[in-house]
């Protein structure tokens, strides 16, 4: 159900381990948040995010709620970082009202 209201603008993985993601949010309708998940292809690794729109943290399901969605604008800035090895990694962000997901976008990324 991929749609506009939720897109990643942009995904990279740079030194084989850092991954940085753009992602806009544009719903005018009720939502509660976005979910970003990662899978990790091919390899035995995880992804745990390090960072949104310049804040610190440490976690590996990614929730950003609505009230600071808005106060970025509409957009989160992400970092993470592979833990062990990957080949591709799929970064997913979906859009949850009322705990289920309503729209989303995802990429594939090659890691090698």
């Amino acid at each position: 159900m991929v749609m506009d209201g939720v897109r990643i603008e942009g995904a990279d993985v740079a030194d084989g381990s850092m991954i940085t993601a753009r992602i806009r949010v544009n719903r005018s309708t009720r939502y509660d948040g976005v979910q970003v998940n990662t899978h990790v292809y091919d390899a035995k690794g995880v992804v745990r995010f390090t960072e949104v729109n310049g804040r610190q943290v440490s976690l590996y399901r990614l929730f950003v709620g609505k009230d600071e969605i808005d106060r970025g604008g509409g957009l989160l800035v992400l970092k993470a970082v592979i833990e062990g090895s990957a080949e591709r990694v799929r970064v997913r962000a979906s859009i949850i009202q009322e705990h289920k997901e309503v729209e989303y976008d995802e990429r594939v990324l090659d890691v090698t």
